[in-house]
């Protein structure tokens, strides 16, 4: 099991953090954290604390690095924003199946599970969830100003239902419905979308079915 006296703490997070993924907080031991850290208990009491420690060290760095990927997918001119919106959709569909462990969102995990153990990893939960649709709404209004989504619509609305569907995908993708059929999810999801008559009237994106294999 042992690792090197000088390993690399943040490969060791990232090993424990789809560990946590893979079982939950509740069905992870002490002795399953050791065994995907490659670290004797000694040791990762030493260098991270006891198990609640961990958990909120792994979901933090999750939640900075989920939060950083998804405005790379959000963010950007107003001219490109409904693309980056179906892009959203499309990258929903692949989250799971794109893995080679299918796991999940570790943030969906946390909320799905009910975990309650630390008041701090609620707070960094709902923290993440507030900033995702804060990147959306923001994405929202930038179709809004360029002309592809009604204007009178309320963006948030619009950022939280597509932020429900990204959820609602991710479950139905772990339960094995397949990458395809998420895919026609992620069309017809767009097609719902308040979209404007000149939008309509353009070249609609790249159906998500064409490279959902």
């Amino acid at each position: 099991m042992g690792r090197p006296p000088g390993f690399d703490k943040d490969e060791v997070v990232q090993a424990v953090e789809r560990q946590f993924r893979r079982t939950g907080y509740a069905g992870t031991s002490v002795d399953d954290i050791a065994k995907a850290a490659r670290l004797g208990r000694g040791s990762l009491y030493a260098a991270f604390g006891d198990k609640s420690k961990l958990y909120l060290r792994t979901l933090q760095a999750y939640c900075d690095r989920n939060e950083a990927d998804w405005a790379a997918v959000l963010e950007g001119p107003d001219g490109t924003a409904l693309d980056r919106l179906y892009a959203y959709l499309v990258r929903s569909t692949r989250f799971v199946h794109d893995d080679p462990d299918q796991l999940g969102c570790m943030v969906t995990g946390f909320i799905i599970e009910g975990v309650d153990h630390d008041p701090q990893a609620s707070a960094r939960v709902r923290l993440a969830l507030e900033r995702i649709e804060g990147l959306l709404t923001e994405c929202v209004q930038a179709a809004q100003r360029h002309g592809d989504l009604d204007p009178e619509a309320d963006a948030r609305e619009i950022s939280q239902l597509l932020m429900a569907i990204n959820r609602g995908m991710e479950v139905m993708a772990k339960a094995g419905l397949d990458a395809a059929a998420l895919g026609h999810v992620a069309d017809r999801a767009f097609d719902g979308l308040p979209l404007t008559a000149r939008a309509r009237s353009q070249q609609a994106p790249q159906p998500a079915t064409a490279d959902a294999s």
